[in-house]
């Protein structure tokens, strides 16, 4: 469902909001610029799903791991499914920003990589200054 409202303030000012009932990643959620590093300025935001699944692999875990953990870090509120999983998984390792940790039959292990750890700090970043503006802006 697509709300628009106009007009909130003086000027024209247009805000729009997206109802979104299930946070699920897809391939598009992730940016198709091969920005790394200092160039993350440049790059798209990470989507919330794809910022957890990086917070998660801090520690090697597979995939069942990383969707159980983000999970438990936004109290169910982000449920990441498999197939979704897989294919930010395939555009993470080969975008650099995660690596295979170890593989057995049943399950590989990824662990996230310098560049990834990069990608990271710089989307707190930008999240912290999201924040500040809010607060300075709203009050809180």
């Amino acid at each position: 469902m697509k709300k628009t409202l106009t007009n909130i303030s003086e000027g024209d000012i247009v805000i729009t909001t997206y109802d979104i009932s299930e946070h699920d990643i897809t391939r598009a959620d992730i940016s198709e610029n091969d920005n790394r590093g200092d160039n993350m300025s440049k790059q798209n935001a990470l989507t919330e799903p794809v910022y957890y699944i990086l917070l998660s692999l801090l520690t090697p875990m597979h995939g069942y791991g990383i969707m159980q953990n983000v999970k438990k870090l936004t109290n169910d509120r982000v449920n990441i499914g498999a197939g979704t999983l897989y294919g930010a998984i395939n555009t993470l390792l080969s975008k650099g920003f995660i690596a295979e940790y170890k593989s057995d039959l049943s399950k590989k292990e990824y662990i996230i990589t310098e560049d990834g750890r990069s990608a990271l700090n710089s989307e707190l970043k930008r999240l912290r200054e999201l924040v500040k503006n809010g607060e300075e802006i709203l009050g809180g």
